[in-house]
C-alpha cells in the first residue's frame, strides 16, 4: 500500500528559525510567473524613510546577469540527455500533488496500490496520466517565514490611526524597498487585516525567514515597526539524489548567485522547473523532495527519482517470466519512465502470447519512494494444429498435416512444421521452421527454414489474361540472424539457397499449358502460337540454384505489430546472387518500403505504404518484383505484374464496426515492368490503380480479410488471410 508521503509533490522551499513568541507560520502563495522584483523608484512612505532610488543589495532573479528562462530549462534538458529527442512539446505539465491514480478496470483491487498503465488490445492509459493533470508537478510556489503576529496581539489597537510605519533589520535601502509593497498608510485605521495582508506581503518578498510587527502607541494612534530577518546568504547548492540529471547541469539551472541572499520564491520557481522537466521526460515520480539550508549558507536540494527496484510479471502460467522481463527498455535501478514503460509494454503484447497486458505500480520493498512494476499478462493459445484431406480427379488423394507453436515450451521460440502427403503422382510437400528470438542477452535472433515443395502456378499478362499453368519444384533452405541496433531498429543477415526447377507435364510435350492468344484454345502447345519457350530458352533462364546473402536494415515504431494505430515501420532491403556463392544466376536485388499509421478520431486508423525496388543483373523468373492481388494492387490477378522494376502505394482508412469485425476503404496504386525472359510481360511503366472497400474478420484460425477491387479495366474479389499490411 502507498504512503501518503511516496509520491508526493509538495514543495517545502523554506527556512526554519526561531520562532519569536505565540506567533503565525504564513505560506504565501505567489501567482504564477511571479518574479520577485523591488521597485526602487517608488516613494517611500514619509514619516518613515526619504525618496530613494537605490536598488536593492540582493539578487533579482528576473534582470540580474544568470537569469534563467523556458529555453535555459530546455538546454539544460537537452545537454543532460545528450541527443535524446524532447518527450514533448516543453508545455509545463501541470497537476496536483498527491498519489497518482489512473482508472484501469482491468485491474480490481480495493487497496490503494496506483493503477497506472494498461495495455488491453494495444490500448494503454500512459498519454493520460498527463492529460489529466496526474504527472505530479509542482502548481504552486510557497515562501514559508514565520511571524510573531497573531489576532490576539493585533486587537488592542485596531481602530487606532497608523502614525508612523518602519521596517527595521535591513539596510535603509532596502527597507526602502519593502515599503514599496506595504498596502497600509499613514492616516488608515489599524485593521488585523491590514496588519496580516503587510505581513504576508514582506513574507511573499521571498528574502524574509521572519516578519513581526511591533506596536508602539503615541497619543496620536499607533506606530507599526514591521522587524524582520533575512535568509542567509548563499555559499552554494548541493543536489542528493540525482541521476538522470548531473549536479552541474542542475546548478547551471538554478543559476543562482553566492554571496547573495537566498530569495526562497525564485529557488521555488526553479524546483518547479527541475519537476516539470523530469515530469517532461517521462520520470512521473521524480520530483524535489526537500530543500534545506545548513548554517553555512549552502543549499541541500533533495531530490527523488522513483528508482525501480523489481519488475515482476504476473498470471504468466506457461510464458516464463524472463520472456516477458526481457522485453523491458525500462530496466530495474534507474528511474520509473513513463516513455519506457510504455514501449516496453509495447514490446511484451507484441510478442503475440498475450491477450492483455497491464502494469501497475507498488511501492517498493527497500524505500517507499522506490517502485516495483508488475507487469501482469492474460494468456492465449499459440499453438494451432491443422488436418486436411483432399481429392481431386488429376491428383487423387492428398493429406495436409501442419502443427505450429509461438511460443514453444514458454521460451518465446518459435517452430513450425507443414506437411502434404499423397496424390497420384506420390509427391511430398514439406517446411520446417524454427526462430530462436533471443540467443544472447542482446536479443540476437536465430532462424532457420528448410523446404521443399512442388505447386502449380498459373501466370498472366499485363491485361489479366490467363497465359499459362505449369508445375514447379522448389527445395532449399535459409539461416536468418537478427540483431537489435536500437530501440526501433534491428538489421537482419540471411544465407540463402535454393533450388527452382522447372516440373515437367507429362500430358503436355511442352510441359507448359498456356494460352496462346485470342481464338486460339486454352491447350495448344507451346509451338503453335505467339510464345516460342523452346527457341527463347524459357527453362534455361529462369529455373536453376539461387544461391544469395541478403542483408536488411528495419525501424519499426509501431504501437501494435497486429493492428498499429500509430508509427513507422521503415525497411531497406539489398540481396545479392552470385555464381561465386555456386549459384546459376548472378543479380542484385534492392527494396525499400514505409509504412506509416495515424490515428483519426478515437478508433479510426489512417494508413499508408509505399514500396518500390529494382534488380540489377540476370534474375530469374521467381525472383522477379510482382504486383497484383490481395496484397499489393486489389481490382487485379495474383501476380499479374512482374518485371525488375516496381513501385507501389495503399492508402487505407480502417474503421471499427462491431467487434472482432471491421472495414476498410482502400486506394492501391503501382506497376512492375522489365521482364526480358519472360515474353508474356511488358518492359515498360504504366500506371494501374486500384480502388475499393472491404472488410476484415477475427476468426479462432487468424484473420480473415475480404476485399472488392476496382481496377482499370476489371472488377475482382479477393479472398485472404491474415491483415493489410
Amino acid at each position: 500500500m502507498l504512503t501518503s508521503k511516496a509520491y508526493k509533490r509538495m514543495l517545502a522551499a523554506s527556512v526554519l528559525t526561531a520562532v519569536m513568541g505565540t506567533g503565525s507560520v504564513f505560506a504565501a502563495e505567489v501567482q504564477t510567473g511571479y518574479t520577485p522584483v523591488m521597485n526602487a523608484s517608488t516613494t517611500a512612505d514619509a514619516a518613515t524613510t526619504e525618496d530613494t532610488t537605490t536598488k536593492a543589495a540582493v539578487y533579482n532573479a528576473g534582470t540580474e546577469k544568470g537569469a534563467n528562462t523556458q529555453d535555459d530549462t530546455d538546454a539544460a534538458i537537452l545537454a543532460a540527455r545528450g541527443d535524446t529527442t524532447l518527450s514533448s512539446d516543453g508545455t509545463v505539465v501541470q497537476g496536483s500533488d498527491g498519489t497518482v491514480t489512473v482508472n484501469n478496470a482491468a485491474l480490481k483491487t480495493d487497496d490503494k496500490q496506483v493503477k497506472m498503465i494498461s495495455k488491453t488490445t494495444a490500448g494503454t492509459d500512459l498519454d493520460k496520466v498527463a492529460e489529466n493533470g496526474q504527472a505530479q508537478a509542482v502548481t504552486s510556489i510557497e515562501a514559508q517565514f514565520v511571524s510573531s503576529a497573531s489576532a490576539e496581539t493585533v486587537n488592542p489597537y485596531v481602530g487606532k490611526t497608523i502614525t508612523g510605519l518602519s521596517i527595521s533589520g535591513v539596510s535603509p535601502e532596502y527597507a526602502a524597498q519593502l515599503m514599496t509593497l506595504l498596502s497600509e498608510r499613514v492616516g488608515d485605521a489599524v485593521s488585523v487585516d491590514g496588519v496580516f495582508k503587510d505581513i504576508q506581503s514582506l513574507g511573499n518578498s521571498g528574502y524574509l525567514s521572519e516578519v513581526n510587527p511591533i506596536f508602539t502607541t503615541v497619543p496620536e494612534g499607533v506606530k507599526i515597526d514591521f522587524a524582520v530577518v533575512t535568509n542567509p546568504v548563499v555559499s552554494g547548492v548541493v543536489f542528493e539524489g540525482n541521476s538522470v540529471y548531473t549536479s552541474q547541469v542542475l546548478t547551471n539551472y538554478m543559476a543562482i548567485p553566492e554571496g547573495q541572499i537566498m530569495n526562497s520564491v525564485y529557488v521555488g520557481q526553479k524546483i518547479q522547473g527541475i519537476n516539470a522537466a523530469y515530469a517532461r521526460d517521462g520520470y512521473m515520480l521524480a520530483h524535489v523532495d526537500g530543500i534545506a539550508v545548513d548554517d553555512n549558507g549552502m543549499i541541500h536540494v533533495h531530490i527523488v527519482e522513483g528508482i525501480v527496484e523489481a519488475i515482476v510479471p504476473a498470471g504468466n502460467k506457461k510464458t516464463r517470466d524472463k520472456v516477458i522481463t526481457r522485453e523491458f527498455v525500462q530496466k530495474t535501478g534507474k528511474p520509473f519512465n513513463k516513455f519506457l514503460v510504455r514501449r516496453s509494454v509495447e514490446r511484451v503484447y507484441n510478442l503475440g502470447f498475450f491477450d492483455d497486458v497491464n502494469v501497475r505500480m507498488l511501492p517498493g520493498d527497500k524505500n517507499p519512494n522506490n517502485v516495483i512494476i508488475e507487469i501482469d499478462v492474460l494468456e492465449h493459445k499459440t499453438g494451432t494444429i491443422t488436418l486436411g484431406a483432399g481429392y481431386s480427379k488429376a491428383d487423387g488423394l492428398m493429406g495436409i498435416i501442419e502443427f505450429g507453436e509461438e511460443n514453444l515450451r514458454g521460451t518465446g521460440d518459435k517452430f513450425k512444421v507443414h506437411w502434404e502427403i499423397g496424390g497420384k503422382k506420390k509427391y511430398k510437400n514439406y517446411q520446417v521452421s524454427y526462430l530462436k528470438p533471443w540467443i544472447d542477452h542482446r536479443g540476437t535472433s536465430l532462424g532457420f527454414s528448410f523446404f521443399n515443395r512442388e505447386d502449380e502456378y498459373t501466370d498472366y499478362d499485363s491485361d489479366g489474361s490467363e497465359v499459362a499453368e505449369y508445375n514447379k519444384k522448389s527445395k532449399g533452405f535459409n539461416i536468418s540472424f537478427g540483431r537489435q541496433t536500437g530501440e526501433y531498429t534491428r538489421d537482419y543477415l540471411t544465407l540463402e539457397s535454393r533450388s527452382d526447377k522447372y516440373k515437367w507435364d507429362n500430358d503436355d510435350s511442352s510441359g507448359f499449358r498456356y494460352n496462346a492468344g485470342p481464338g486460339v484454345g486454352p491447350n495448344n502447345k507451346w509451338d503453335n502460337k505467339t510464345y516460342d519457350f523452346a527457341g527463347m530458352h524459357y527453362v534455361d533462364k529462369n529455373f536453376g540454384r539461387i544461391n544469395s546473402i541478403t542483408w536488411q536494415k528495419v525501424y519499426d515504431s509501431r504501437d501494435n505489430i497486429y493492428e498499429p494505430t500509430r508509427g513507422r515501420r521503415i525497411s531497406y532491403t539489398a540481396q545479392w546472387a552470385g555464381h561465386g556463392l555456386g549459384g546459376d544466376f548472378d543479380f542484385y536485388k534492392f527494396t525499400a518500403e514505409m509504412r506509416a499509421y495515424k490515428k483519426i478520431g478515437s478508433k479510426n486508423v489512417l494508413a499508408f505504404r509505399a514500396r518500390g525496388g529494382f534488380i540489377q543483373g540476370d534474375a530469374p523468373y521467381s525472383q522477379l518484383f510482382t504486383l497484383g492481388g490481395a496484397d499489393t494492387l486489389r481490382g487485379y490477378e495474383d501476380d499479374q505484374f512482374r518485371g525488375k522494376n516496381m513501385y507501389n502505394a495503399t492508402l487505407e482508412f480502417r474503421f471499427p464496426i462491431v467487434k472482432k469485425v471491421s472495414g476498410a476503404l482502400f486506394t492501391d496504386i503501382g506497376d512492375a515492368w522489365d521482364a526480358p525472359n519472360v515474353p508474356w510481360y511488358k518492359n515498360t511503366k504504366s500506371f494501374n490503380y486500384g480502388v475499393g472497400a472491404g472488410v476484415r474478420i477475427t476468426t479462432p484460425i487468424g484473420p480473415v480479410k475480404l476485399d472488392y477491387g476496382v481496377g482499370k479495366d476489371k472488377k475482382k474479389f479477393h479472398f485472404s488471410f491474415g491483415t493489410q499490411f
